[in-house]
């Protein structure tokens, strides 16, 4: 080994594990400043740690680069065989990390509970404006507000109730499917960024912990 590689393998190991270091503190961080007590809310922990996961992937595959240089003809040292079990946990980590992401990917309880409210809102608005009865009412109640001419016809009250209620529905039915497109999207984004991120480092975790003892 040269001269050069003589001073940078130093380097890359305390590099290496400075970033695994950082990575264990931040996620110290995102689960103390969970609310683990709310059982209102579910705890959105599996994208944060999943997202920096990578970060320690890169400070072990660092730290295992620089042992590597500095003892090229060694299979086995103890900083390998530490950042075997580092990748090793990790890996597991991101396995048990997988089920919690495809939870959360089916939606919140509260929000699911609010989109089958307004599915169910919207049927019933639909019923009404179905019933000829309701309708006439409605316009009666419009006349009655001075919405409506003071001389206006039973055909031109109905019309105007048809309108209101018709507005309404279109109102009710434009916000129920903006809420499922954002939850729709929610879900993809977790499925993605979550689950399968999630696979792929435990994958490239469990690669990582053979390649150091190995």
């Amino acid at each position: 080994m040269g001269a050069g590689d003589s001073r940078l393998a130093p380097l890359l190991r305390w590099l290496g594990l400075t970033m695994v270091v950082i990575l264990l503190l931040q996620m110290a961080a995102v689960l103390v400043g969970v609310d683990w007590s709310d059982d209102t809310t579910r705890p959105q922990v599996t994208g944060p740690l999943v997202a920096l996961a990578p970060l320690g992937f890169l400070g072990l595959l660092v730290a295992l680069m620089g042992d590597r240089l500095d003892n090229p003809r060694r299979r086995q040292t103890p900083l390998r065989w530490l950042i075997c079990g580092l990748s090793a946990l990790l890996a597991v980590g991101m396995l048990l990390a997988i089920p919690f992401s495809l939870d959360g990917a089916s939606g919140d309880p509260a929000q699911a509970e609010n989109l089958e409210q307004g599915r169910l809102a919207l049927v019933e608005a639909r019923q009404f404006r179905a019933d000829d009865e309701r309708v006439k009412a409605v316009g009666e109640q419009l006349a009655q507000a001075g919405q409506l001419a003071a001389d206006a016809s039973d055909e031109d009250k109905i019309k105007a109730a048809e309108t209101l209620i018709d507005e309404q529905i279109a109102q009710m039915d434009q916000q129920l499917k903006k809420v499922e497109g954002q939850q729709n999207r929610q879900s993809q984004q977790l499925l993605i960024g979550g689950t399968a991120s999630a696979a792929v480092l435990a994958v490239a975790f469990v690669l990582l912990a053979l390649t150091a003892v190995l």
